[in-house]
């Protein structure tokens, strides 16, 4: 079960339509890493907001309604929709995948949405709009900007027009400015690699992404709060399992880590949080706008726990990704 996927060196390789291996590669995932990738994409820019249950659901709902997770994902029911409704799917679509490829293949637990209200940056009169996604992997300090496209048009390219959009969007990018406890890391050049991350149906009707690497050019600095970015990757979900009757459980194939969890009956599924992150996390539910004074040590502290677990394990029953958060299917047996 899994995800089709090409790389290419740079736009015109793919224009050229020359990747970088001959074979489609494949990423292992199936149903419980789509609804994973579901419920932690795309709320960040919400996180003054106290978002409903009945929004994780559409979400999930949303997830499962058009993409089928049998073997080699493919796509379903978006034929039955008008063209305004496919346009919303297919951009959820490419931000939730893009998600899953990025914690599975680079080893990045937390991705900052660019479009949120927290976001500082500076550039000139008239910029092209902020890529969608940054994110760095800790142990080898490289960062990763990443553009998230996708359509439900069946093709076996997508559309070139688009990528070349994504690509000005991602070469008007300088450096990105990471603060966390008040020690700023700069990223540039070489430690920002930039990504297009395009996801689509082929005319298999097969989900196949295309990673491209663009060829760099850059004007503006964004500046990212460590401590924020990671609060907002977690934020709704923690409020959901505050607010809802959570359970404590245990993995039989992971013995003494607790996941503090709330059960989806619709889906068959029980989603949730490794309980030493909810814990940190909890007691900033009840701080209605909180400071950066409120949020200091938690990019620390929540990492050495991930440093502590490595925790990335998917199989039929259960899923879990990178940055603590797991899927469970509810006929799973847990201690």
């Amino acid at each position: 079960m899994g995800i089709k996927y090409s790389n290419y060196a740079n736009v015109v390789a793919y224009r050229d339509r020359r990747p970088m291996h001959t074979a489609n590669q494949i990423l292992t995932a199936n149903k419980l890493t789509l609804v994973r990738g579901a419920i932690t994409v795309g709320l960040a820019p919400k996180a003054h907001l106290n978002l409903s249950r009945e929004l994780l659901e559409w979400k999930i709902s949303t997830m499962l309604a058009f993409i089928d997770t049998n073997s080699i994902f493919t796509i379903k029911n978006v034929n039955d929709l008008e063209m305004s409704e496919r346009v919303t799917v297919a951009y959820f679509i490419g931000m939730v995948f893009a998600q899953i490829h990025m914690q599975k293949m680079y080893n990045i637990r937390h991705l900052e949405h660019l479009k949120s209200p927290g976001i500082g940056f500076t550039s000139r009169s008239g910029d092209l709009k902020n890529p969608d996604l940054w994110g760095v992997d800790l142990r080898t300090r490289q960062s990763y900007l990443v553009e998230a496209k996708g359509s439900t048009l069946r093709s076996n390219y997508f559309d070139n027009t688009k990528i070349i959009k994504a690509e000005s969007q991602l070469n008007a990018i300088l450096q990105i400015n990471y603060t966390v406890a008040g020690v700023t890391q700069t990223f540039n050049g070489a430690n920002l690699k930039k990504l297009i991350i395009a996801t689509h149906p082929d005319m298999n009707n097969e989900i196949i992404q295309h990673i491209i690497d663009p060829i760099e050019e850059n004007q503006k600095l964004i500046k990212v709060q460590g401590n924020e970015m990671v609060y907002k990757h977690y934020l709704h979900l923690i409020n959901f399992l505050t607010i809802e009757n959570s359970n404590l459980v245990e993995i039989s194939r992971i013995p003494n880590v607790k996941f503090r969890v709330i059960n989806l009956k619709m889906f068959n599924c029980s989603i949730g949080l490794l309980e030493d992150i909810y814990q940190i996390l909890k007691p900033k539910l009840v701080i209605e706008t909180p400071r950066e004074e409120d949020l200091i040590g938690i990019n620390e502290d929540i990492n050495s726990i991930l440093n502590t677990y490595e925790l990335d394990q998917n199989n039929e029953k259960y899923s879990i990704g990178i940055d603590g958060v797991i899927v469970l299917n509810n006929d799973y047996e847990v201690i």
